[in-house]
């Protein structure tokens, strides 16, 4: 399957790296390769990841790196909605 990262998703990767940036710069643009990596990999295995209590939106954990990536399917096509760090809570105007 084709896996689109959605603007939401591309605003988040935006977040994450300028706040590892400000520590290490380094670190920021492989994790950002890490995240994406992990993320596109969903098009071999697109329902490896666990519902959630939104409709039709799953998730991943990447452990390692402790980042959920949420996504949902549609069609032949897998849509990264968002990522998160595992110790931020779900803000409370959560749209996917």
């Amino acid at each position: 399957m084709r896996v689109r990262f959605t603007r939401p998703a591309q605003a988040d990767l935006k977040r994450i790296h300028a706040y590892v940036s400000q520590e290490n710069p380094t670190e920021a643009s492989r994790l950002i390769a890490q995240l994406m990596e992990r993320g596109r990999s969903l098009g071999d295995s697109p329902y490896e990841g666990r519902e959630t209590d939104e409709p039709n939106a799953r998730v991943v954990v990447v452990p390692n790196l402790r980042y959920f990536i949420f996504y949902t399917i549609a069609g032949d096509e897998v849509h990264v909605t968002h990522i998160r760090h595992t110790s931020r809570r779900r803000p409370l105007n959560w749209q996917r």
